[in-house]
């Protein structure tokens, strides 16, 4: 742990990419903040809630919370403050955090152009017409985008090879490498004449897929200019014609961009999108909380006669329910993530982007608003709201037992969330998998570098501000979270450093709006203030049957901040720098699929290994299927 708080922010700037820091730098302002109504909820909220005798005594939990003092207590004026100051707290410092430098480049020299019609995937047709159009613009380098989904995967499956032939030539003086060719055979046969075979099969292979991939070019185009200014103008007064509805944006970084999804059509892509939503929304509807297994099990035990009646247990009903929502709350971003993936979105940025908002929609509801309201599940909601009849008992919402209920949840998150964070069970189930199924020893060297991804900053930003929002909210009502969640936030800084650092891949998601997950997040903190100011303006009307100065103070309040989120923007998103004009003349990425390269240009990565694609190297540039259709490398 000291080797990892001594890392320096120039050290992981350069070894994990510039998001990694840019997370940190958020986590940093969060604990500040944190810090912050901590204090104030131990120094001055908990021994007002002391003042109470409503809700047992002084050893009871119930005694610390908001619930001990009487409705009409003017000590609840201080709660009132208390939650207004939070708000301009809560913004001042993010602000900061959203206003620094994400160290950032947006690829403002290269164009990205889309909707291409078949008749005009060349680079000739497409040179012209934007020359035609604006004949001042120099233009550098045009690139098409083609279709690759084969090939990669076929690709990955001759690296594969490679390597564990490699790995064969040179343990061969040591002993025998033997391999099964079939999983579930027991046969085997020596491991370099396997690898050397099949290395030859799939070089062939994969020469046979390139060729075809450069015959199928797709409907996108990356067009380099020579400076900002000149990629800027062609965006902005170029406009779609009857023949040509092109569509220009700024292109993302080619490390950003999932090469392989690009063949994706957007009407595929929106059938697929909207096939998973309804599934996870069918998931959220139906069964959101794990209160919902509990009530089960109360009415199991209700529906029993005198015979056979039986009592759930403490353990069941208390710890099981903290016990589920912790794990459900971790997955349910998995399951997003997943689904996310299979949507096969264009750039990583966009991905992540997608799984954090997705992500925190269903734990927001999933882990603070239902429980909150005594609901199982969003269905539960409906009928409520539906059926009009059931007189909803309102005075049954925010009792001390739900505020132990989110104490509990703070601390399962805290010491054992972050620790199983550091294992990392879902990398290590996948790492033993893929040992399982390797067919030789060759192939384990392949299989961690394979398993070497980047940090999933989606999930991770998503389960940081819902704990901090849970924190928030509850701080007045029930201030002993705080020093929970504040334990929380400090362990969930240590453990991310160290998996940035040691366990994860770099990350650069540098395209023009890579920087928008790390300005999101910052916006979703708003989130906890206003959810604390509009909890605290229900729980002063349901508590005084009415709207006293109290809750008109709280409402007037939420309506202020509303607006000034809304339309003054007081927390600046996080937006990438333009590059300065010095910055022009840096040299354009080549936006050009790894897998087009040739073997030792696309895998400069696995230089370490001697004599790397040294044997049966396929020079792929060698075949450009075509004049139109040609890559230039």
């Amino acid at each position: 742990m000291w080797v990892t708080l001594k890392l320096k922010k120039e050290e992981i700037l350069a070894h994990s990419g510039p998001d990694a820091v840019h997370y940190l730098s958020f986590q940093q302002h969060l604990m500040l903040v944190m810090a912050i109504i901590t204090l104030v909820s131990i120094v001055v909220i908990l021994p007002i809630n002391f003042q109470g005798t409503l809700s047992g005594d002084v050893n009871s939990f119930g005694h610390t919370t908001i619930s001990n003092l009487e409705p009409q207590s003017p000590w609840l004026w201080v709660h009132v403050f208390v939650a207004i100051a939070y708000v301009p707290l809560v913004v001042l410092i993010m602000r900061r955090a959203s206003g620094r430098n994400a160290f950032k480049k947006a690829p403002c020299r290269t164009i990205m152009v889309t909707h291409i019609s078949s008749n005009d995937r060349n680079k000739s047709e497409i040179r012209n017409y934007i020359q035609q159009l604006f004949p001042d613009v120099n233009i550098e380098d045009i690139q098409l985008a083609f279709n690759i989904k084969k090939l990669t995967k076929k690709y990955a499956e001759y690296e594969r090879c490679v390597e564990a032939r490699i790995y064969c030539d040179n343990n061969r003086d040591r002993r025998s490498i033997r391999v099964t060719p079939v999983w579930y055979s027991c046969n085997t046969v020596d491991a370099f004449e396997y690898y050397q075979k099949e290395e030859r099969n799939l070089a062939g292979e994969v020469a046979r897929l390139r060729a075809s991939a450069l015959n199928e070019p797709l409907g996108i185009a990356f067009i380099t200019v020579s400076t900002v200014e000149e990629a800027q103008s062609v965006i902005q007064h170029f406009r779609p014609g009857t023949y040509r509805d092109w569509q220009l944006a700024f292109a993302p970084q080619p490390l950003d961009i999932f090469w392989e999804n690009l063949s994706v059509s957007t009407r595929r892509w929106y059938v697929k999108w909207i096939a998973v939503n309804l599934c996870l929304f069918i998931v959220l509807f139906f069964l959101t909380t794990p209160a919902y297994i509990v009530n089960l099990l109360d009415f199991l035990s209700l529906s029993q006669d005198d015979q056979q009646k039986y009592k759930v247990s403490p353990v069941v009903s208390e710890f099981l329910p903290t016990l589920m929502l912790w794990t459900l709350s971790a997955l349910m971003p998995v399951i997003v993530a997943y689904s996310d993936k299979w949507l096969s979105h264009w750039t990583r940025s966009r991905q992540n982007y997608s799984v954090m908002t997705k992500t925190f929609g269903y734990l927001l509801f999933m882990i603070l608003i239902l429980p909150s309201l005594g609901l199982t599940s969003a269905q539960a909601l409906l009928e409520w709201t539906v059926q009009g009849k059931d007189q909803y008992r309102w005075e049954c919402i925010f009792l001390p037992d739900k505020g132990a209920f989110f104490v509990n949840y703070v601390i399962t998150a805290a010491f054992i969330g972050t620790a199983l964070e550091l294992i990392r069970f879902p990398e290590l189930i996948v790492y033993v998998w893929m040992l399982c199924t390797a067919r030789s020893r060759a192939e384990i060297q392949y299989i961690r570098k394979s398993i070497l991804i980047e940090f999933p900053f989606g999930i991770h930003y998503a389960w940081t501000v819902m704990v901090f929002t849970t924190s928030v909210v509850y701080s007045v009502a029930c201030p002993l979270i705080m020093p929970f969640g504040m334990v929380y936030i400090c362990f969930k800084y240590v453990v991310d450093r160290h998996n940035l650092f040691f366990a994860y891949g770099p990350s650069n998601m540098v395209s023009r709006n890579g920087g928008k997950i790390h300005s999101t997040a910052v916006t979703m903190t708003k989130f906890s203030v206003v959810l604390l100011l509009t909890i605290l303006a229900a729980m002063a009307a349901i508590r005084r049957q009415g709207f006293d100065a109290r809750a008109i103070v709280l409402i007037l309040s939420l309506c202020m901040s509303l607006t000034l989120f809304a339309f003054m923007s007081p927390i600046k998103r996080c937006t990438m720098r333009r590059p300065s004009i010095s910055n022009d003349r840096a040299p354009a990425p080549l936006y050009v699929a790894d897998v087009l390269f040739a073997r030792q240009t696309a895998t400069t990565d696995h230089a370490t290994y001697s004599g790397y694609g040294s044997d049966t190297r396929i020079e792929l540039n060698s075949e450009n299927g075509g004049d139109n259709s040609s890559v230039d490398i």
